[in-house]
């Protein structure tokens, strides 16, 4: 995946062997680029440009800008839903498709049973797959050791269940360590996701990064 920004003379690539690093200390600069991807993630326009083999894709759809670490949500209802559909659709093309009937089928004639005292007919019209799903709550674990780990799975779940996408963090070097954050890295190129880590200031510089600095003159420094 390629990122650019018409302010930036820099073609942000994802697929090369480090991970991005672009630290923007120009504050009027930073407040247009952060704003300008998360009105496109919303469905909006804006300037900044995402392609995948050299075709322009949405924002909307490929891209996610993570700011909110504390706490840092893996079980988001965009997420949530699509695990749900999965695995219903898992179900229904799988050796479980019988057994889930004879299920669904087991737990109306329960509820029309335990009805009977009632002076009235009951129907249970929304007894599907679907519904037994949501009704049991489904939901991904969430003990990890380190927020890096959570990112980790964050990702991984939904390359699963959605589709690979451009993570695009901001500053997250403030608040994990630099031990933390090679072993981040490592992982990072080792699955193949795809980075950008927006930064307001410097920090130490890792071996796996390769980083990009826009000063608060608007000098650019490779």
């Amino acid at each position: 995946m390629r990122f650019v920004y018409p302010d930036i003379n820099k073609v942000f690539d994802t697929e090369d062997d480090y991970v991005n690093e672009l630290v923007i200390e120009n504050s009027r600069l930073l407040y247009a680029l952060l704003l300008d991807i998360k009105q496109q993630i919303k469905g909006g326009e804006g300037r900044a440009v995402l392609s995948i083999d050299d075709k322009v894709q949405p924002m909307s759809k490929f891209a996610e800008l993570l700011l909110d670490f504390f706490p840092f949500e893996i079980n988001t209802r965009l997420l949530l839903n699509k695990a749900s559909a999965a695995l219903e659709r898992s179900i229904l093309q799988g050796e479980q498709y019988q057994r889930s009937l004879e299920l669904l089928n087991e737990i109306e004639k329960f509820l029309i049973d335990s009805s009977f005292p009632f002076n009235c007919d009951v129907n249970f019209s929304n007894i599907t797959l679907a519904s037994l799903i949501k009704a049991c709550g489904l939901s991904f674990a969430e003990d990890h050791d380190s927020l890096c780990e959570k990112i980790i799975d964050y990702m991984e779940l939904v390359r699963e269940f959605d589709k690979n996408k451009l993570f695009i963090t901001y500053n997250l070097r403030c608040i994990v360590s630099d031990n933390e954050m090679n072993k981040f890295l490592d992982t990072i190129l080792a699955h193949g996701y795809h980075l950008i880590m927006i930064e307001s200031s410097l920090h130490s510089m890792l071996s796996k990064e390769k980083r990009y600095i826009v000063d608060a003159n608007h000098c650019e420094i490779c």
